[in-house]
């Protein structure tokens, strides 16, 4: 049960290293400071490093009810190159520190993103995932996923939704439905900067065949009957949490610094399974180098 302990916390804040630039045709103005010609007619490479300290308190003895708190903090990087085609490639590293033994993961990621006049924009990829280490913060075992993300701007709203199709020992699917608000302000200190903050809220769901994989025949069969009779669902997809996301932003043309916090509330059958609610803050620095075609 202790492969519980991470979850999808991680990946809340690998959706942070690309913070403000992929979600609608109106929220490109937010890299107008990177680039002064039109939005559509440039590519770029992306550069970011990130630092996170995760608070995690887990079921560490599910006899006893025993519970345990850790501090996961982890390096993060990512390189990526967006074409102005809506075409990008990129990869990211992560490097985690407090663990038994030396514990790093990467990612190989090629997608496609649009954005139309009407508000709506699409996202698709696939992702190459590898992990090393130590099992315990590994969370989900995948060696490789689909995802789609669309998403519409509605007044002064974002919603939008994500998908993803994971596959290993066994495959599983997990959707977010998330809604955020873009704050932006310019001209704070110096002509050139902007202040963004874009709170999200985020209902998460998923299948729930990875959690089983570790387990003998025995605690499988044990778990279900648990589940069953507390009136949870086994082997199922199911509510899985209620996610929090606030990154704040300061940017000086092509270079943003981020302080971002989440909050992670799982529903009542994870809590019954030994998920405790997660918080954890990062720290990002991140650097455009724009590719624009100047005629």
């Amino acid at each position: 049960m202790n492969s519980l302990k991470l979850n999808h916390i991680k990946l809340f804040f690998l959706l942070s290293i690309i913070p403000f630039y992929a979600n609608s045709q109106s929220e490109t103005d937010t890299l107008s400071n990177v680039n002064n010609s039109d939005n559509d007619d440039f590519s770029f490479l992306l550069i970011n490093a990130s630092y996170t300290n995760n608070n995690l308190e887990y079921l560490a003895d599910v006899t006893t009810e025993t519970y345990e708190a850790a501090k996961i903090p982890t390096l993060f990087t990512n390189l990526t190159y967006v074409n102005k085609t809506g075409l990008y490639l990129g990869g990211s590293y992560a490097n985690y520190f407090n663990a038994d033994t030396q514990t790093f993961e990467y990612d190989i990621e090629a997608g496609f993103q649009k954005y139309f006049e009407n508000g709506l924009d699409i996202d698709l990829y696939y992702s190459k995932h590898e992990f090393s280490g130590d099992t315990l913060l590994e969370g989900l075992d995948y060696d490789h996923s689909i995802n789609i993300s669309t998403g519409v701007d509605i007044d002064k709203l974002y919603l939008s939704v994500d998908f993803s199709y994971l596959m290993a020992q066994t495959n599983n699917n997990f959707l977010d439905i998330n809604l955020s608000r873009l704050i932006q302000a310019d001209k704070i200190l110096f002509k050139n900067d902007v202040l963004l903050i874009n709170p999200s809220i985020s209902l998460a769901f998923g299948t729930d065949y990875w959690i089983y994989e570790g387990m003998t025949p025995l605690e499988r069969y044990t778990t279900s009957i648990n589940l069953r009779m507390n009136g949870f669902s086994y082997n199922s997809f199911s509510y899985e949490a209620f996610d929090i996301f606030i990154p704040v932003s300061y940017g000086i043309k092509s270079t943003y610094l981020s302080f971002s916090w989440m909050y992670r509330i799982p529903g009542s059958k994870y809590k019954y399974l030994g998920w405790e609610n997660q918080s954890g803050v990062m720290v990002s620095l991140t650097y455009f180098l724009n590719f624009s075609n100047k005629k």
